[in-house]
């Protein structure tokens, strides 16, 4: 919505009729038709108000009214927006903030069906599912006719991309180990900091907001082949105890990798199919059930509130900076995808935590420093772009590690739960912006002391650097694989995990696949 919904400069259209187009760009017609307003200490002609009559006498020249004959537009950065098409300025600015928070909504809504769906019945049917949904309700909003029906397809929208999004990464983190996770997670995250900057590349040259929701949707349409090509998670067949299923899916990657399984690991998967009798199926109520799933499930949700609240509310900060919007987004992206990858490099070397949680509060003292120094543009802009900068690193590592805590049996609900309270945030991140109309320096305040919280509510969090991925609620609340939170998870090994069996498919073996935490039933 960044582009999208940009509003750009507007007053009120004195004749009611284009003839006022010349009008409104003399001083002297500003003079006579639009009273100057005092914002934030500068002299600026109003937005929202206009003279009663242009022809003032000595006892009505101080007479105002809103826009009665609507408004016009500077056209010179956005052709169009949803702004200008559906005046969503003055007295309807809120419908703007309606707009993307509904979207929010959406993903909140998404993330927690969306990963129910998943774990129940697989990330494979889920992914592809969510992104025909994504494509139905993008390339729809791209011709709707009235604002209703925009919202309500982005909100459906928003629910497609958080499930295609998140369901695709679960898959992606389940068929590789803890050497290699890392690097797919920041991989998968890192794609969300390139997108921005490609966006910004559409946006500078597409200029009209009905083009470029097209054009998002139609760069989409390609991946619809994921429906010949992606296999399903083994890690979550083997948790349904779909045997058969998980061995035809390692045997393909086997034949792809040019590796064999040993016949142990196939009589394992060759367990009879009543097994599947004694799968549990699990609700959100799990989550919280036990002492240590409730803590981590809580303290994600507190997190995922705070980081994409300030993250999202940076990014629509942005583009009003001062200077070029497009420059501002494209530059903030760009620096986002270095630090990402220089966040990646040192969450490998020192260990998720430490990362997260002191880029969190580095972003939260560049928005505060941002705020302290609002009157002086300059110093300002420049600690704004470092808090959308790094508050970028602490989002996209925090995604990449927050599957890592959750078991699989529970990973895409823990996940859709958690990215659902992070909508909170997301959905108060437009109206926080608004909050400068009170006091100009206090939506930065706000996001400031959110960044602060939310980065010191990691170290209530695991480590999970080097640790195998849970697999159960058992393993988690018996710190296996994962240790109790204050001992050194980064050097813990368990003996009956120590080779993730998706590792490496040479290391396959009946001691790799561990099948009791597996196949454990928990009642």
């Amino acid at each position: 919505m960044t582009f999208l919904a940009a509003t750009p400069e507007h007053n009120c259209r004195v004749f009611g009729n284009t003839s006022s187009v010349e009008h409104r760009y003399s001083t002297e017609g500003f003079n006579l038709s639009i009273p100057l307003e005092n914002i934030g200490g500068t002299w600026k002609y109003s937005s929202c108000l206009m003279y009663k009559n242009s022809k003032r006498t000595e006892s009505s020249r101080n007479e105002t009214t809103a826009c009665t004959h609507g408004w016009e537009y500077d056209r010179t950065i956005y052709q169009s927006t949803i702004v200008t098409e559906y005046n969503l300025v003055c007295g309807r600015s809120w419908l703007k903030g309606l707009g993307q928070s509904t979207f929010m909504a959406g993903v909140g809504v998404g993330g927690i069906l969306f990963g129910i769906i998943s774990d129940r019945f697989g990330r494979r049917p889920t992914t592809v599912f969510c992104l025909v949904l994504h494509l139905a309700s993008s390339t729809g909003a791209s011709f709707t006719s009235d604002y209703v029906s925009f919202i309500v397809l982005r909100a459906l929208d928003g629910a497609a991309v958080n499930g295609l999004y998140f369901t695709a990464f679960v898959l992606a983190l389940e068929v590789v180990g803890p050497s290699k996770r890392n690097a797919v997670g920041m991989a998968v995250t890192l794609s969300f900091a390139i997108g921005f900057f490609v966006l910004s590349l559409l946006a500078y040259f597409l200029r009209t907001w009905r083009n470029l929701q097209l054009v998002q949707a139609l760069i989409m349409y390609p991946l619809l082949c994921y429906w010949w090509v992606l296999p399903e998670s083994p890690r979550w067949l083997i948790s349904k105890q779909r045997f058969t299923a998980a061995k035809d899916v390692l045997k393909r990657a086997a034949r792809i990798n040019k590796v064999t399984i040993q016949d142990r690991v196939s009589d394992l998967l060759a367990k009879p199919a009543e097994s599947n009798e004694n799968t549990k199926s699990f609700t959100i109520i799990d989550l919280v059930r036990t002492p240590r799933m409730r803590k981590i499930t809580l303290t994600m949700c507190l997190v995922w509130m705070f980081i994409a609240g300030v993250y999202f509310g940076l990014i629509v900060g942005t583009t009003d900076l001062a200077g070029d919007p497009y420059v501002n987004f494209a530059l903030g992206a760009a620096l986002e995808i270095g630090l990402a990858i220089l966040g990646w490099a040192g969450m490998e070397r020192w260990g998720r935590k430490p990362v997260i949680a002191g880029s969190a509060l580095l972003a939260g003292t560049g928005c505060l420093v941002t705020a302290a120094t609002k009157e002086l543009p300059t110093i300002s802009r420049k600690f704004a772009l470092v808090g959308r900068v790094v508050i970028g690193i602490t989002y996209n590592c925090f995604i990449a590690y927050s599957p890592e805590v959750f078991p699989t049996v529970v990973r895409s609900m823990g996940m859709g739960v958690a990215t659902a309270f992070s909508r909170i945030g997301s959905i108060s991140a437009p109206f926080v912006t608004l909050l400068g109309d009170v006091w100009l320096p206090l939506p930065m305040v706000t996001f400031g002391v959110a960044a602060c919280a939310g980065g010191l509510a990691v170290f209530l969090l695991p480590e999970t650097l080097g640790v195998p991925l849970p697999e159960t609620i058992e393993d988690v609340e018996n710190g296996k694989p994962q240790q109790s939170d204050n001992d050194s998870s980064a050097n813990y090994t368990n003996p009956r995990t120590e080779h993730d069996p998706f590792k490496n498919m040479k290391h396959l073996s009946l001691d790799n696949f561990h099948p009791s935490p597996l196949s454990v039933r928990i009642n």
